[in-house]
């Protein structure tokens, strides 16, 4: 644990923020419009992004998207339903393409300029 505690430092605003959305958007009206939009589009895209930005400055980290998953099912039992279970893994999967992403666009920069 002591090797992954310089990955998992860099993890935590990051997941501090995703903890804050996770909790405060989904307490919203279950039955709205709105509700749907926030649970399909507006928590997903976040994910993405902030993974994205985490793989640029931080590389792949596996732990990550993990995390971001995990993050997801407090609210579904105290908030959400049960039946909003599979937000979880479609949130960690997104989170792991953005990180991904990245981490690819970081190593492209870094070869670039190790080529001149």
């Amino acid at each position: 644990m002591k090797k992954n505690l310089p990955l998992l430092i860099p993890v935590l605003p990051y997941l501090i923020m995703t903890s804050l959305i996770f909790f405060i958007l989904p307490t919203m009206d279950a039955n709205s419009k709105f509700f749907t939009s926030i649970m399909l589009l507006i928590i997903p895209t976040y994910c993405f992004i902030s993974a994205f930005i985490y793989g640029l400055k931080n590389g792949n980290v596996w732990l990550y998207p993990i995390f971001m998953g995990f993050i997801f099912f407090p609210p579904i039992f105290l908030i959400v339903e049960i039946k909003a279970l599979i937000y979880g893994g479609i949130y960690g999967a997104v989170a792991l393409l953005g990180m991904y992403l990245g981490s690819l666009l970081k190593k492209r920069k870094t070869n670039d300029t190790n080529k001149e």
